[in-house]
């Protein structure tokens, strides 16, 4: 098994090399908040080991990727029509194409270019947070990338989008109450992970993506199932 700092070089090492072959190969979860949040590595609290590294790239590129993938020491485990997994030294490599689908999907292929090594930080904390199984290392990670970037309405390489996280749950009523809820999860359990001073820090920062997707407009469909399931919520 490699170490998350191995882990993490092994996923900067792909990159690189794809983009040597004019590919755009993205890092996301665990290893690439990893890659980006130091504070991880700084709190006993928000450390844990990672056992896979996940990859998302344009499906068009699979066919090359399994061939780069291999060169640097990841052996072929399965394949499918969007998702490929290998090994690497007994941990889970797995590229995955650029509609991202868990609880909810989330297009990611116009937004690969504008960061490099990973996902954008608005992107790596969105997939944690719509999350319906919020689990210790989703909250983990939350707060490390919460922890190290300010939250903003501009999108940029060192800085999260609160716009573009409203604008994602505006016309998405579930998608809204469970990014909404994790980050009330959030916001109750600072004292576990984080010291008085850092926990307003990112507390300031939760606040500004709840204010930014409140003051979003909805749409239609969001207010009709809000009526129906949240009624005493209905914004006025």
């Amino acid at each position: 098994m490699l170490t998350n700092d191995q882990l993490a070089a092994f996923a900067k090492e792909l990159v690189e090399a794809a983009e040597q072959e004019n590919i755009v190969l993205r890092a996301l979860g665990g290893i690439a908040i990893f890659i980006v949040s130091p504070s991880i590595a700084t709190h006993p609290t928000l450390q844990r080991s990672f056992k896979d590294v996940d990859f998302v790239a344009a499906h068009k590129h699979f066919d090359a990727l399994v061939e780069l993938f291999a060169a640097h020491g990841a052996v072929l485990r399965s394949r499918e029509h969007l998702q490929i997994k290998f090994d690497k030294e007994g941990n889970e490599i797995e590229l995955s194409d650029t509609n991202f689908r868990e609880d909810y999907s989330l297009d990611l292929s116009p937004r690969l270019k504008l960061t490099s090594s990973t996902l954008p930080l608005s992107d790596l904390l969105l997939i944690k947070l719509q999350r319906k199984q919020f689990h210790e290392k989703d909250i983990q990670d939350s707060i490390g990338l919460l922890l190290d970037h300010r939250v903003a309405r501009e999108e940029s390489e060192e800085q999260i989008s609160h716009a573009y996280i409203a604008q994602l749950t505006r016309a998405d009523w579930g998608r809204f109450h469970t990014v909404y809820d994790n980050t009330i999860t959030l916001e109750s359990i600072f004292p576990k992970y984080l010291e008085p001073e850092e926990a307003q820090l990112v507390w300031r920062r939760i606040e500004l993506i709840q204010g930014e997707m409140d003051r979003q407009p909805k749409s239609v469909g969001w207010m009709v199932r809000q009526f129906a399931r949240k009624p005493s919520q209905v914004p006025r």
